[in-house]
């Protein structure tokens, strides 16, 4: 008798952690897929801007300089590899051409004769890049943007 109350008590004991592990499971799941849908809104966001900064530039609302810049940096927090990124690599070069260009109210503290200079460099740079930053523009607005952030399980 006293075998079958320490059986009984066993399965028991068995049963309620397995229940309390398939909760955890369900937990766990539930979390993944609240902060995947979390990813996947700021991705909406990201690819919503890139495409409003893209038509920007088309429509004169936004310079080359300013739009390469934040349509980098929006790239960048995307995640996408390096080949993918390749048909935007002008964003990048860009970029790096005028990053140690002062903004902002470093700007406005500068000098006019040193905001006439940047002015130029800035000038000869969107010259330099023009058309690869509009067929890069031209490809962004069509890019699809595809992310699999699916969860995989072994």
């Amino acid at each position: 008798m006293t075998l079958i109350i320490v059986s009984l008590v066993g399965i028991a004991i068995i049963a309620g952690l397995g229940y309390y592990a398939w909760q955890l499971t369900q937990q766990v799941k539930a979390q993944e897929q609240k902060l995947i849908g979390e990813v996947n809104e700021r991705h909406d966001r990201i690819i919503e801007s890139i495409r409003v900064i893209s038509s920007s530039y088309f429509d004169k609302q936004v310079e080359l300089i300013e739009a390469a810049i934040r349509l980098k940096v929006l790239l960048d927090n995307l995640p996408m590899n390096e080949q993918e990124k390749q048909p935007y690599s002008v964003l990048e070069v860009i970029y790096n051409k005028v990053a140690h260009i002062p903004t902002h109210d470093n700007w406005k503290q500068l000098p006019r004769k040193q905001k006439r200079a940047f002015e130029k460099e800035m000038a000869n740079v969107e010259a330099e890049y023009k058309d690869l930053f509009a067929d890069a523009i031209k490809q962004l607005m069509k890019e699809p943007f595809k992310f699999d952030l699916s969860i995989k399980r072994s």
